[in-house]
């Protein structure tokens, strides 16, 4: 009897090692293919943190030659009797909660009016970019001279309206307000772009709707723009709170912190303590502090934000 010759197809067809390989990186693809860009994420953002949690539990000096000491939590102890701490962290609220006031209203008021169609739109778009990517420290220098007291420019306005001139950044009770306005010149238009941005993404039925009802701009606005943007808005105020938070350049450059210790935040606090009085596990326990309300605060408005939709 003849005919072809047996093969043994279990062993012919059975895959090579590369080719298991390959057909297992295709069915884990998802998965596999962000992995080296997450293990560097991971190790650019883990190692720091539990590097600085180790230091903010010894005691380290980066003068005299000693040591560092673990102390337990005897760093966090003392920033609890610390009224120089504790006064940063209230003027920090204050500093927050005066900026998330005014920026986000008039950052959301300057969506709104730009969202219209009017001639010369696109430059006044363009026009207000420009405070966002001027230089912190140069504009900061800036208005230092605009507010200074005897020549600054902004006394000469108040002049014009008969009113004295203020002692923008010496008066203990105007510097911290005085800060907030170059913040406020600076980055609403960050609130605005980011409130545009979702003003522009709404759908149009529901206020042609309300026209035909009869309803007016104010109730347009107060029924049907605001509650549609309100997740984007939430994201305007964590970012602008985040950035609030740790704001330093123009403070130190306008005030240093004075006069005194009035204009004296919780960051700035940190920076002077790590780096001017080189207690670097105090300034670690610090920094601590600001991670925890930065994340705790971010948790609660991601929240509030999935909850809104």
């Amino acid at each position: 009897m003849t005919g072809r010759p047996l093969v043994d197809i279990s062993l012919s067809d059975s895959p090579s090692l590369w080719q298991r390989f390959v057909g297992v990186c295709d069915r884990n693809a998802s998965w596999l293919m962000p992995l080296p860009s997450m293990v560097v994420t991971a190790l650019l953002m883990v190692f720091p943190l539990f590097y600085l949690l180790y230091m903010s539990v010894h005691d380290w000096m980066l003068i005299g030659g000693k040591p560092a000491e673990f102390i337990w939590f005897q760093n966090y102890l003392a920033l609890l009797k610390d009224q120089r701490f504790l006064d940063s962290l209230w003027r920090t609220v204050l500093f927050i909660v005066l900026g998330l006031i005014v920026q986000i209203p008039l950052g959301l008021a300057i969506a709104v009016l730009f969202n219209e169609h009017f001639p010369g739109r696109g430059i006044m778009r363009t026009l207000l970019l420009l405070p966002m990517v001027a230089t912190p420290v140069a504009m900061a220098l800036i208005w230092v001279i605009m507010m200074d007291p005897s020549q600054g420019v902004l006394n000469y306005f108040l002049s014009w309206l008969g009113m004295e001139g203020i002692a923008w950044l010496s008066d203990i009770n105007l510097v911290i307000p005085a800060l907030v306005l170059v913040d406020t010149w600076q980055w609403t238009p960050m609130v605005a772009l980011i409130c545009l941005a979702g003003l522009s993404a709404l759908p149009l039925e529901p206020f042609e709707a309300a026209m035909i009802d009869g309803a007016n701009l104010w109730q347009r606005f107060w029924r049907l723009t605001l509650p549609m943007v309100w997740p984007t808005l939430l994201v305007a105020i964590l970012f602008r709170f985040i950035d609030l938070l740790k704001v330093i350049e123009h403070i130190y450059v306008m005030t240093r912190g004075g006069p005194g210790f009035s204009s004296e935040t919780i960051n700035l606090y940190n920076f002077l303590m790590g780096l001017f009085y080189y207690r670097v596990g105090y300034g670690s326990t610090i920094s601590v502090v600001i991670f925890a309300l930065v994340l705790g605060a971010s948790l609660m408005l991601i929240r509030a934000r999935r909850t809104s939709w």
